[in-house]
């Protein structure tokens, strides 16, 4: 499935993202990709589920090619590294599909 073009319309679809948080770690996670969207700064918004539970989002931008996050479906299992910035942010930096998936 495509991004959504909106908040709105995720919304519309029933889809609540207002438990999803930013991740304030540095390391590797396994993460469901649960559904994205695209913003309004040529960027898309990417909705995960860790193992733990734990829900973030985060922000992939036209500069990185997105990290390929708008051609993975939805429910794909995927390998998430993060890593932090000089300005103690921790950014997304790399998505990889997990074996068999």
């Amino acid at each position: 499935m495509r991004a959504f073009s909106s908040l709105r319309q995720l919304e519309e679809k029933g889809v609540c993202v207002n438990e999803y948080l930013t991740n304030e770690h540095e390391g590797v996670f396994k993460a469901r990709l649960d559904c994205k969207r695209w913003g309004k700064k040529r960027n898309v918004f990417a909705y995960f589920t860790f193992e733990d539970g734990s829900k973030i989002m985060v922000a992939a931008w036209q500069n990185t090619g997105y990290l390929g996050i708008p051609e993975i479906e939805e429910g794909a299992m995927l390998t998430l590294t993060f890593e932090k910035a000089k300005n103690g942010i921790s950014y997304l930096r790399k998505v990889e599909r997990n074996e068999g998936q």
